[in-house]
């Protein structure tokens, strides 16, 4: 029979420990939305609905999964919300691939799975509903109106976290 030696026990809990440590979560909302054919025309805006089931301070994430058939390097994304009935407009630039050309995200089937964060330690209650829209912000650098459909885009979505101090960017 063999032993197991102090080190290599050291190691499992140690391994153990940093994993705890890493824990971030569930999510409090995930809506996300199948392209037809891994593609996303120009005009189609996506329309999300979330309304909190806790009160307190959130973290907004963009879901986008991509295949190999992206075009570029990086994503750009015009994300608006609605909250108390105020509107809130950002154009969001994303990196997709690293500074040697390979994906980023998590590789998960024929896609690549990102959380991209578009907004940070936002205050909501229960009273409140925010309404989201995404839509491609597409361009072409040999044409002035830009591509009109975004190939290899396959889901795209929204996913709530609660807001926690100490999780990683």
């Amino acid at each position: 029979m063999k032993t197991i030696k102090a080190p290599a026990i050291l190691a499992v809990i140690s391994l153990m420990l940093i994993l705890s440590a890493c824990h971030h979560p569930a999510s409090e909302y995930t809506a996300i939305r199948e392209l037809h054919g891994h593609k996303w025309p120009r005009d189609s805006i996506l329309h999300f609905e979330y309304k909190p089931l806790k009160s307190g301070n959130k973290d907004f994430f963009v879901f986008l999964a991509n295949t190999d058939h992206y075009p570029y390097a990086n994503i750009y994304l015009i994300v608006r919300s609605t909250k108390n009935g105020k509107l809130f407009a950002d154009t969001l630039e994303y990196e997709m691939t690293d500074g040697r050309g390979r994906w980023l995200g998590v590789k998960v089937g024929n896609d690549y799975e990102n959380l991209l964060v578009f907004k940070w330690n936002v205050p909501v209650d229960t009273a409140e509903t925010i309404r989201f829209e995404l839509e491609p912000a597409t361009r072409n650098n040999e044409r002035l109106e830009g591509d009109t459909v975004l190939p290899g885009i396959s889901r795209v979505g929204i996913v709530v976290k609660p807001h926690l101090t100490n999780r990683a960017q």
